[in-house]
């Protein structure tokens, strides 16, 4: 540390890289690829946050840390730009930057506002550790929301681990990831017993884990309503060729009705019928009919257009002759990605986003089928948001993941949002079935179990018995307050350090 100090100080270009560096690093904690010590590498820009002379210094070390573990952990979202306009090539840098540097702003702020003119160092470091997991909780709804690169993603490595979102959530999570990677600098201050502690929480919440999947895991049922998730991988620059959508429905149809089993409940990923209903009612129903048995019900992503003409992200159910069942509008759009935040003001980026934005549904029922129960829907990027998945009132039988990762290609985007979506399924101890155009489509029983799973970029199906919902476990009744309780105790646990150093120098002073 005392080396990095002088390089700090003699050449800010180096210090900041270090940061830069030390953020990236840590970010291979993360899923998929889970190098857990990876994460102690945050150490190195946090003691120099903490140690640093000024409100300004601490942001601008802790945001350039941020800067490295979002673009790390980030840039494949700019792989979306180069999917159907390969020259577009040249500007995935800097929108990759772009990204990281907004994301990195949070972490930034949570420096800014967790330094404390007359604190020492533990106090500091306490008051970051809350401050942290409140603005990455606060990423969630600022600017419509970004919960993405989660800390408490890294709980995912374990299945016995991963329980502990049952009671916290990924915010909780995020909490006690945070606070373990700052065990050594704990120890460093002396304050030993603080380091043990943040040990042992996630450790002993990892063997409560395991001992709640020993205890609870129900036996299979064999009368359990049946679905088929359908994985077609059609290429996304191909996804709206008319002259190939013929071959794209036959593909989807074959999927469908391959295999000795007959699935009730056949599931296809977003956008899978490439066409407009009000347009091709003759066609969509002859594609029903080919694709379900006589009781069958059939659940797809198409696109749709509102009574004002604007266009919406939308999930059908039909039954075997093509009725409609239910409807589902996505509420929770991609921001620059179904639509631009202030587009008069940014118009260059119709580029990048097109000309015309979705708009969002009103409305978020769950679509019943008959069989299986109360289904509810999420497309795409809505798994994302924690808490908010679901209404706790009215808890479905099951959750659906409709989604198109083909945008995104073979990067770790799609792995990302694959352990995002079991989560969820911890979260709330709902089902979650996913199908996704390229992958990775998969289901997750209530403990997060993966039930099965089709691989990236492989043309198939899963045929998944859908497993029943589980009792409302702590989260899904009381959403973040865990995680609300944890940061207010460690705030005040900085409280109560600052206050009692102060009585000690005091008393020490009138000695």
């Amino acid at each position: 540390m005392q080396l990095l100090d002088k390089l700090r100080t003699k050449h800010r270009f180096w210090g900041v890289s270090i940061d830069v560096l030390s953020g990236a690093g840590a970010s291979l904690a993360l899923p998929p690829l889970f190098i857990l010590p990876a994460l102690f590498l945050l150490g190195i820009p946090v003691w120099q946050a903490i140690h640093a002379p000024s409100r300004l210094a601490a942001a601008r070390i802790f945001g350039a840390a941020g800067l490295g573990w979002f673009l790390a952990s980030t840039f494949w979202v700019s792989h979306a730009l180069i999917v159907e306009a390969s020259s577009l090539w040249v500007l995935t840098p800097f929108v990759a930057l772009a990204l990281a540097f907004i994301l990195a702003l949070f972490w930034a702020v949570a420096a800014a506002l967790s330094w404390t003119h007359n604190g020492s160092a533990v106090v500091r470091l306490l008051c970051l550790i809350a401050v942290f997991g409140v603005t990455e909780w606060s990423r969630s709804f600022v600017a419509t929301g970004f919960p993405w690169s989660l800390m408490g993603g890294l709980f995912a490595v374990h299945l016995g681990s991963l329980q502990m979102a049952s009671v916290m959530g990924v915010y909780g999570l995020t909490l006690l990831a945070f606070g373990a990677a700052m065990a050594p600098l704990f120890w460093t201050l002396s304050a030993r017993g603080l380091a043990l502690l943040l040990v042992m929480i996630p450790l002993l919440g990892t063997g409560w884990g395991v001992l709640r999947l020993d205890s609870q895991l129900p036996a299979p049922s064999t009368n359990a309503p049946k679905a088929r998730l359908v994985q077609p991988v059609v290429p996304q620059n191909d996804k709206w060729n008319r002259q190939k959508r013929p071959a794209h429905l036959a593909s989807l149809i074959a999927l469908s009705q391959t295999g000795t089993n007959s699935p009730d409940f056949v599931i296809w990923p977003e956008t899978a019928f490439a066409g407009l209903p009000s347009q091709n009612r003759k066609l969509l129903a002859d594609t029903v009919r080919a694709a379900t048995h006589s009781d069958g019900f059939l659940l797809t992503g198409i696109p749709r257009f509102n009574a004002a003409s604007q266009p919406l992200n939308s999930a059908y159910l039909f039954d075997h002759q093509g009725g409609v069942r239910g409807v589902y509008d996505k509420h929770h759009l991609v921001p620059f990605g179904e639509y631009v935040p202030f587009r008069s003001w940014l118009p260059f980026l119709d580029i990048i986003a097109g000309p015309a934005d979705f708009v969002a549904g009103t409305q978020n029922r769950p679509l019943s089928v008959p069989g299986v129960g109360q289904v509810q829907m999420l497309i795409c990027y809505e798994v994302i948001f924690a808490g908010r998945v679901i209404d706790r009132q009215n808890r479905p039988d099951v959750m659906v993941n409709l989604t198109n990762d083909a945008w995104f290609g073979a990067t770790i985007g799609p792995w990302q949002h694959l352990y995002q979506a079991q989560m969820r399924a911890v979260e709330e101890g709902v089902p979650l079935l996913r199908a996704a155009n390229t992958g990775i489509g998969a289901a997750f029983d209530g403990f997060g179990r993966q039930l099965g799973s089709i691989p990236l970029g492989v043309r198939g199906y899963l045929d998944i018995p859908i497993p029943p919902v589980l009792t409302a476990p702590l989260f899904a009744r009381f959403g973040n307050a865990v995680f609300f309780a944890l940061c207010f105790f460690i705030g005040g646990s900085a409280w109560l350090v600052h206050v009692r150093r102060r009585q000690v120098n005091s008393s020490d002073a009138q000695a």
